[in-house]
């Protein structure tokens, strides 16, 4: 059974100042933990997030360039399904164009999400600033004073209530957002800020409003910092993106305290119920958390990580962070990734345990191939799936051998494939969400059949060369967006004229060559 509550119906206009002075404060707090009492020290602009990155990747926040900054004050009321929080956002402008307003996403208003954020109060550098919702509730336009140049940058500070939807506890439940079988999961429970697209001359540029539904990816973001502090009943445990770099027992609350390098949201998931193991792979700590009675699986899912994080380190550059989780969450036998932490359906720790695998290796991908480089979700949706889908070839031979990586191509791409054919359903990969008849044929599609032109490419080119090609394709990307045109182009600095027609055939035709 699905609790929905009323959703604003109408545009609302407010000058309210906002409270957000409790996230600020936050923020002040953990600088002076993690910063040294040195002048120096205090001079370092992103002294705050580096605990988020491994030493040795930390100098990346110097060459990130500008970036959204999220200070974030929330506090959880499970019991009454609310959230309240506040937020402080320095917002730069990297386009071309001067900004009239700004323009921020309420995913939770999502229709699969199902939530009701109401937002409460604006500030724009400090002065009471008019919002409205817009685009069927899910976006806030906020108007500036003055236009935002370009290179120039503000703080919004925002205030808000978040409705949570609660779920049926069935197993078969499919809930990305909400309260379900003893977790909470709130992915972009805040106002996140939209991407803005130049366009092609000068004012012609674009706030992205596309809203996403659950066949695909809904989150389309630029490489934001987050500090985060988040005050939950003590004994919930949370599963977030992010380190956590303190945590502070305030009674019958705890309030814990997180920052990230380079992320394009932040996550949380939280339950009472939760237990974890962790270990170690390439300097990252790994946590896998799970429910009662599932701690074999939850070790097995540990190792399944830790396995993927080595393996695609090797092959697409090392993994830059602290620190990874995994959690069960209540998305049946299907996966979900976020920035530092992947989600699995409950059941794959149940009775599609033959599932965990695989799925951890999908998802794990995903933290190159949406975290490092992304895309538009919904628009683009093959640039990341079909690539972390291939990834699972290159984790199967590298634990399981050759043998067993070509059944994993035929049984899990070859042969869905060649029935949809058979059923005169294939078609391009190269489309929008919404352009695929049902949820087979996405999947199908964009999953199986780009991953098969990934593996073709791979034999057309050499091994070396293919993984050449994907280092160089992370590395001139790492923390932007990439669009099919970009990565067409890097296909074609390849001195191979096949390959062209390989992406024609497979790529922009549905006639894509199978057996």
């Amino acid at each position: 059974m699905i609790n929905r509550r009323a959703r604003p119906n109408q545009p609302r206009l407010s000058w309210l100042p906002t409270g957000v002075g409790l996230a600020l404060l936050a923020m002040l707090f953990l600088l002076s933990g993690c910063m040294s009492a040195d002048a120096s020290a205090t001079a370092d602009p992103y002294a705050l997030y580096r605990p988020a990155l491994k030493p040795e990747f930390q100098q990346e926040l110097d060459n990130l360039g500008p970036a959204p900054q999220y200070t974030i004050d929330a506090t959880l009321f499970p019991d009454e399904l609310k959230l309240i929080g506040s937020a402080a956002i320095v917002v730069p402008n990297t386009s071309i164009d001067p900004w009239t307003h700004l323009v921020f996403r309420l995913y939770p208003m999502l229709e699969h999400y199902g939530g009701n954020l109401v937002i409460q109060s604006a500030l724009v550098d400090g002065r009471p600033a008019t919002f409205v919702y817009t685009n069927d509730n899910t976006a806030l336009r906020i108007d500036l004073d003055k236009p935002l140049l370009p290179q120039q940058s503000v703080t919004v500070e925002l205030t808000w209530r978040l409705e949570i939807p609660s779920w049926t506890d069935q197993p078969a439940v499919y809930a990305l957002f909400g309260r379900s079988q003893q977790m909470i999961s709130l992915p972009l429970f805040y106002p996140a800020l939209a991407v803005y697209t130049d366009g092609p001359t000068l004012g012609a540029g674009q706030w992205w409003l596309t809203n996403g539904d659950e066949r695909g990816d809904a989150a389309f973001s630029v490489a934001s910092l987050f500090a985060v502090t988040l005050t939950l009943p003590s004994g919930w445990t949370p599963v977030t993106s992010g380190t956590e770099v303190q945590t502070v027992k305030l009674g019958d609350q705890t309030q814990h305290s997180f920052v990230t390098g380079p992320s394009r949201e932040f996550l949380l998931h939280a339950s009472p119920a939760f237990a974890a193991v962790s270990g170690e792979a390439y300097g990252t700590r790994v946590t896998s958390y799970y429910l009662p009675g599932t701690e074999a699986a939850a070790q097995a899912a540990l190792k399944y990580a830790m396995q993927a994080l080595r393996i695609y380190s090797d092959h697409f550059g090392e993994y830059p962070f602290s620190d990874m989780r995994v959690a069960p969450a209540p998305i049946t036998f299907r996966g979900m990734e976020y920035p530092q932490a992947i989600l699995l359906g409950v059941e794959t720790y149940t009775r599609f345990r033959d599932k965990l695998e695989m799925l951890t290796a999908h998802e794990m991908a995903h933290q190159w191939w949406y975290q490092i480089v992304h895309n538009d979700p919904v628009a683009e949706p093959w640039l990341d799936e079909a690539l972390a889908e291939f990834s699972m070839r290159l984790y199967m031979e590298n634990t399981r051998g050759e043998d067993d990586a070509q059944r994993l191509v035929v049984q899990r791409w070859q042969t869905p494939v060649n029935s949809l054919k058979a059923k005169q359903q294939d078609t391009a990969v190269d489309q929008p969400v919404p352009a695929f008849l049902n949820g087979t044929q996405y999947e199908t599609i964009v999953y199986a059949k780009g991953a098969l032109f990934y593996d073709i490419v791979r034999d057309t080119i050499g091994v070396r060369r293919f993984d050449r090609f994907l280092q160089n394709y992370a590395r001139k990307y790492r923390w932007g967006i990439v669009d099919s045109k970009q990565w067409l182009e890097d296909l074609r600095d390849l001195p191979d004229p096949a390959l062209m027609t390989l992406f024609e055939e497979w790529i922009r035709q549905p006639g894509g060559q199978v057996q």
